[in-house]
């Protein structure tokens, strides 16, 4: 049995294994990928040398602190996670049940995928799925956003300080009737389309044309760059049955990164807490680890002995 387990190879679940490291816990973090966001390298334009992810630097310190221990991280998915006698049993694809008395889920969230003709073609090449990672190459540019989210309008916001022209393409025309949107008319570069769709992405080597549809007429955007934001599906199914989850899947947290079960935690984007942010992430993931560290504390004395730094 391990003191602690660690789901998620991002930037929450390297930061709370590095935590882990250092307070020498027996803890062992199952990834499928590592690095997350701050991993995948492609930008916006196909040009690797042209983004900056704030962060990423420290998630890759991380990684290396984690290489050289390799007991302590093992390649491969969790397919569910439950709790008996007071331990929890986490199963994995290819290595059995593992067991511990606290757990960290830190398996983040996925975009939903805009589902139109060449979407998929134009993801890296003009398509993107997070504003705030990739607003700053936009200065001077024509942009679209698709959606209505909360992320989404916060997004156009920040791109409309730097860029040409900002397209909100909002099929679902009630997520403009809220204060953050309603100020975002005031912006003179900010064209709202309430009730448009988006029919076809169109480009070459990379994005020229948004093919847009309202009341059966079709129109064409001339953009640089578009970001769909339609909303995040939480990596949470592994916790349904055990934890509690908002409507949307989302691991209901307080403000130290528990769960409604006691020893189980969660950190980053597959939380209830806001961010995705790499900064925000690795603060949370610190953050749960330091909450299962003080859970060990209280739990293991009877059962087995963890330094206390």
């Amino acid at each position: 049995m391990r003191d602690l387990i660690i789901i998620g190879g991002g930037a929450a679940g390297l930061s709370a294994a590095t935590y882990a490291l250092g307070k020498q816990i027996d803890a062992l973090l199952i990834y499928e990928d590592l690095g997350g966001k701050a991993g995948r390298r492609q930008s916006l334009t196909g040009q690797v040398a042209d983004e900056y992810l704030a962060g990423a630097e420290a998630v890759k310190l991380f990684e290396r602190q984690i290489a050289m221990q390799p007991d302590r991280a093992l390649r491969d998915s969790v397919v569910g996670i439950t709790k008996e006698a007071g331990a929890f049993h986490v199963a994995t694809r290819q290595h059995g049940v593992l067991t511990s008395p606290a757990v960290i889920v830190a398996t983040g969230a996925s975009p939903i995928a805009l589902d139109v003709p060449g979407a998929r073609e134009m993801v890296g090449y003009g398509l993107g799925y997070s504003i705030s990672t990739h607003a700053h190459l936009l200065a001077g540019k024509s942009v679209a956003v698709i959606g209505t989210t909360i992320r989404s309008l916060r997004g156009v916001a920040e791109l409309a300080r730097t860029a040409l022209q900002v397209y909100l393409v909002a099929p679902d025309a009630r997520g403009l009737d809220t204060p953050f949107a309603r100020a975002l008319r005031r912006y003179p570069n900010v064209e709202m389309l309430a009730g448009y769709k988006v029919e076809e992405l169109i480009g070459t080597h990379n994005l020229e044309q948004l093919i847009v549809s309202h009341d059966d007429k079709r129109y064409r955007l001339n953009v640089d760059a578009a970001f769909a934001d339609l909303g995040l599906r939480p990596n949470s199914d592994m916790v349904h049955t055990v934890a509690q989850t908002n409507q949307d899947g989302f691991i209901w947290v307080d403000d130290r990164n528990a769960t409604t079960v006691p020893g189980l935690f969660a950190a980053g984007d597959v939380t209830t807490s806001f961010g995705e942010q790499i900064l925000i992430a690795i603060g949370e993931g610190a953050r749960a680890a330091l909450s299962a560290y003080d859970y060990l504390l209280a739990w293991l004395p009877t059962h087995q002995s963890v330094p206390i730094d």
